[in-house]
């Protein structure tokens, strides 16, 4: 496995995204990465966004809430609630962006320990594949690259240590 272990499947059967990324560092950390508020907001999306997460209750019916800011002032606001949780392991949430709340996604992240680090599978299950479509086409991946790339920083950093 090496650092540069990415791939995006754009599914033509189902309405789905599925996301495969290598981080290296152990599935503990990389679970820390994802549910802890001050970890998050250091990685999630693209350099340009400042993120505040406003909520982050990671249990069985919790929820969260994070705003990123855009350098000329203008937000982007994201919220969904946690169905499964399980500590290093999987975490299942419904995913919304907030100008467009009936195009919400259910997202499931798996974290699997590999030689030298975590496998992340993340599958973004979408109503239609209209709404999926539309996520695509609005960016998702060239704001999940530069947010993969900069968890691997945190990792370098030791900031996940």
């Amino acid at each position: 496995m090496t650092e540069t272990t990415y791939a995006v499947t754009v599914s033509t059967d189902e309405p789905t995204i599925v996301v495969r990324r290598f981080v290296a560092a152990p599935p503990a950390l990389v679970w820390r990465a994802w549910t802890e508020p001050g970890l998050f907001a250091r990685w999630i999306g693209p350099r340009y966004l400042s993120t505040d997460v406003v909520e982050m209750d990671v249990r069985v019916g919790g929820s969260y809430r994070f705003v990123q800011t855009a350098p000329d002032g203008g937000t982007h606001a994201f919220h969904g609630d946690y169905l499964e949780v399980e500590p290093t392991r999987r975490l299942v949430s419904t995913f919304v962006y907030e100008p467009f709340p009936d195009a919400s996604a259910t997202d499931t992240l798996e974290l699997d320990e590999v030689e030298g680090g975590t496998l992340m599978r993340l599958v973004s299950r979408h109503a239609s594949f209209e709404t999926r479509d539309g996520h695509v086409a609005a960016g998702m991946e060239g704001g999940m690259t530069e947010g993969f790339e900069r968890l691997d920083e945190l990792v370098v950093d030791g900031a996940l240590a």
